[in-house]
């Protein structure tokens, strides 16, 4: 009936797949345990997870090359058995002990539903502050990403992330996620509102997971430029649903400042100044300063000087 879907990079799963299993056994329903490795570089976690396949219900598949974030998860769709599925990220860690049980609740007690559908439990950060070195990741975290399923609905599009979300394999069909972003960033932003085009419904709920897996302030900078790269790929191919436009407070102001002419402005001061903006976002975390950074990144890569 369920088939919990678990795409792993460098992480210990020990923890999060055994808790798993004891809510998963609780619930007396057949289900399975897929963990996809995506050619981790640690070979001490490779060792780790592949030994929780011992569990009958727990299936470890080790890739040669790392496939990215849009292929694997595509690929343990393909690989579950049942027609329910949960899929979260590999840095999730479990709540409380209702977490499986809340989704099946909710599903059993919502037979309009149709086959086609997506429920989102949301994420949670721990109250404790990490290390200085991954404050600005924790930070935007808490600040940017946490909020109740009530605030969600009101733009339940616009607020997805396959963090943590429970739906079904026929809503997969003709309708996985794109396979040709291999980095981090958007894709899952895509994948939502393609969600909203099709009239497949998105619903959010209270049952979070936390969000464990905090890259240092210098990785969620990377990580933070690569995400733009892949919006302005977007932007150049024409495939930014327009709605996503105003919804998206960076492409909003980025649009502002466009319409103004202040883009060459933006790009000089990154070209001048992001190596002092990135220092001061690692040693002193400012969400102004991050979201001013993303922008001037934008208009860096975007903006081509006609001499």
């Amino acid at each position: 009936m369920l088939s919990i879907l678990i795409p792993s990079y460098n992480v210990d799963l020990t923890t999060l797949v055994t808790g798993l299993l004891n809510q998963a056994r609780a619930l007396s329903v057949p289900f399975e345990i897929i963990i996809m490795d995506d050619a981790s570089t640690d070979l001490a976690v490779r060792q780790h997870n592949q030994l929780l396949s011992q569990e009958q219900e727990v299936e470890y598949v080790q890739n040669s090359e790392n496939q990215g974030r849009s292929k694997i998860r595509n690929q343990l769709v393909n690989r579950a058995q049942y027609p329910y599925l949960i899929i979260m990220d590999c840095d999730a860690a479990i709540v409380d002990d209702q977490y499986l049980a809340r989704y099946l609740t909710y599903r059993n007690n919502h037979p309009e539903l149709s086959n086609r559908f997506v429920i989102s439990g949301g994420l949670r950060y721990r109250d404790e502050k990490p290390s200085k070195d991954k404050m600005l990741r924790w930070k935007y975290g808490v600040k940017r990403e946490v909020r109740s399923a009530e605030e969600r609905n009101k733009h339940p599009y616009r607020s997805f992330t396959p963090f943590n979300i429970f739906t079904t394999k026929e809503t997969f069909v003709d309708n996985g996620f794109d396979e040709s972003f291999t980095a981090y960033g958007y894709e899952d932003t895509l994948w939502g509102y393609q969600l909203k085009d099709k009239g497949i419904p998105m619903i959010h709920l209270d049952n979070p997971l936390y969000h464990d897996g905090l890259n240092t302030n210098e990785e969620f900078l990377r990580k933070t430029r690569q995400a733009v790269d892949n919006l302005y790929r977007l932007m150049s191919e024409n495939r930014l649903p327009q709605e996503f436009r105003m919804d998206s407070r960076l492409l909003r102001t980025y649009d502002n400042f466009y319409q103004k002419g202040f883009i060459p402005i933006c790009r000089m001061y990154y070209k001048v100044s992001h190596k002092a903006m990135e220092l001061s976002l690692c040693k002193t975390p400012s969400l102004r300063i991050f979201d001013s950074y993303k922008l001037f990144y934008l208009a860096f890569i975007s903006y081509k000087p006609s001499f």
